[in-house]
């Protein structure tokens, strides 16, 4: 892919995915809405079928059970042209005796044609002081076949007169907090509703009122439902029952799980796809910048060992120098210098490839580390003499025989106080420390140089990678001595570490196993 239309490909996909996200969210939110809104539907409905129901049983309750068989008496006794009913109660204020009615009910069945059809005409004379049947006279209520019904048999009369009646008695008289739980919850599992909920009745003066359960009371703020319970006389609200259902999110969303979580799991596919494809274009470039940057390096490395064997083989084919035998001998040392500088980057290329196919087999065997070091900074030694800088070396492990692969621990130590060395743009000053932390044998390796960023002191083990100098290229190499050194560590089942800054130096730590 090229590169140029990366950052295009990456715009567009993020802004296509900011506009799925987006309309996903939306999309959620009002099927949520909708979720929300047909669940209040249920539940005025459920309350509106409790709320006549907790009346019937007021009813019949108070009729059958407070005056036994009153009501039941009274509807048998219907088929009688008169009837007169009288109650007797208490008002809670005046304690005064009220009489309810007496009424005559007349029945005609007049004929209409000579096919057989008739009509049903029932005349009822009630004491209009004490009931009215009829709330508004100037909109008379419909007489339909369930209120004719109801007026025949007495039964309409008798709920009038429970109604009325009613409004006088306490509430805790007239609804109980078991019957109210297991007629809402009855009527709420019709509608599909299984979620806990909290029932409240307030009066006129909207106080709540001792009917009220601790659920309620506990989740008052949240969204409530409320129908009238009971009205009085002049058919104004006595009585108002309030739910609430506290859990009612975890509700809708248990009830429609299979909806939302397959929403919710494709969005969060397309986003890992995103992140995904996004990191591995990155990734690509980067890859691709690498590369670009190693094959220039590479080049940069080659080039002046090939200059220098050019010049030298140009030399020796001057009979001048031909004929001089130090001359000739100089020329060909520096020609096999050269030759194994470029033979050794090859290496170094082939190990890397090796270390990352798993391909390298390490040859462990006790090994004596102190002398290890000793050897291996004895002939560093002379190099940075040459620049009139100083190796410290500071042994002071008291174990340090180890199973270790004695060519590429060598090399690992090599390639830390090479970058030691280059790394240091004045005198360098190298410090080789070595301790023992627990079971492990630690081998620090310190300079005074350049040191890092902070950015970069755990990129330095990527491969390929160096630290950007500007355009100042005087120190060489491929990006693969630290790299080369992580995997070797790790290859020893041991630990590194680099604590460095900026312009005062750093120090790599090595612990490895102790046998």
């Amino acid at each position: 892919m090229n590169q140029r239309f990366i950052p295009i490909i990456s715009f567009l996909m993020s802004v296509s995915v900011i506009v799925f996200v987006t309309l996903q969210i939306k999309w959620l939110k009002e099927y949520y809405g909708a979720l929300d809104q047909d669940f209040s539907n249920k539940v005025e409905t459920a309350l509106e079928k409790a709320v006549g129901e907790i009346s019937e049983l007021e009813i019949d309750r108070y009729l059958n059970e407070t005056y036994k068989d009153f009501g039941r008496t009274v509807i048998a006794n219907s088929q009688q042209p008169s009837s007169t009913i009288i109650q007797q109660t208490e008002d809670s204020a005046s304690r005064r005796t009220i009489t309810y009615q007496q009424n005559i009910i007349e029945r005609e069945n007049l004929p209409i044609d000579n096919s057989g059809d008739s009509l049903n005409r029932i005349k009822m004379w009630t004491d209009e002081v004490l009931v009215r049947i009829k709330k508004d006279t100037t909109q008379p209520e419909p007489l339909t076949a369930a209120l004719n019904s109801s007026i025949t048999s007495g039964e309409y009369n008798l709920k009038e007169f429970t109604r009325i009646v009613g409004n006088n008695r306490p509430i805790e008289n007239r609804v109980d907090h078991k019957t109210l739980d297991s007629v809402v919850s009855r009527e709420l599992k019709k509608q599909g509703i299984s979620s806990d909920f909290g029932y409240g009745i307030y009066d006129r003066n909207n106080r709540l009122t001792s009917i009220t359960d601790k659920d309620y009371k506990l989740s008052e703020q949240s969204s409530t439902y409320k129908k009238v319970l009971f009205r009085d006389a002049e058919d104004k609200t006595l009585y108002t029952l309030a739910l609430v259902f506290p859990r009612k999110n975890f509700s809708l969303i248990k009830n429609n799980l299979p909806m939302l979580l397959g929403t919710f799991l494709s969005l969060l596919t397309i986003l890992g796809i995103y992140i995904t494809s996004i990191n591995y274009m990155m990734r690509q470039k980067k890859i691709a910048d690498v590369k670009t940057d190693f094959i220039n390096n590479m080049s940069h490395e080659f080039k002046t060992p090939l200059a220098t064997i050019s010049v030298a083989t140009d030399s020796l084919a001057n009979d001048k120098i031909a004929t001089n035998p130090e001359k000739v001998k100089y020329y060909s040392q520096l020609i096999k210098q050269e030759n194994l500088r470029m033979k050794k980057q090859v290496e170094n290329v082939l190990n890397m490839s090796k270390l990352e196919r798993n391909e390298v087999q390490l040859f462990l065997r006790e090994t004596n580390m102190r002398e290890l070091i000793m050897e291996i900074t004895k002939s560093f030694q002379l190099i940075v003499g040459e620049r009139n800088g100083q190796l410290i070396k500071e042994f002071t492990a008291e174990k340090y025989h180890l199973k270790v692969d004695e060519f590429h621990i060598s090399n690992m130590l090599v390639n830390l106080l090479d970058n030691a060395n280059k790394y240091s743009p004045d005198t360098p000053e190298i410090k080789v420390r070595t301790s023992n932390e627990g079971n492990w044998y630690v081998v620090e390796i310190s300079d005074k140089g350049m040191g890092l960023e902070n950015l970069n002191k755990n990129k330095i083990f990527e491969k390929f990678f160096r630290e950007e100098t500007g355009n100042i290229h005087n120190v060489k190499g491929q990006g693969l001595g630290l790299s080369y050194v992580k995997k070797i560590v790790e290859l020893h089942k041991g630990q590194i570490s680099v604590d460095s800054v900026k312009g005062k130096g750093s120090t790599f730590t090595i612990k490895l196993p102790l046998s």
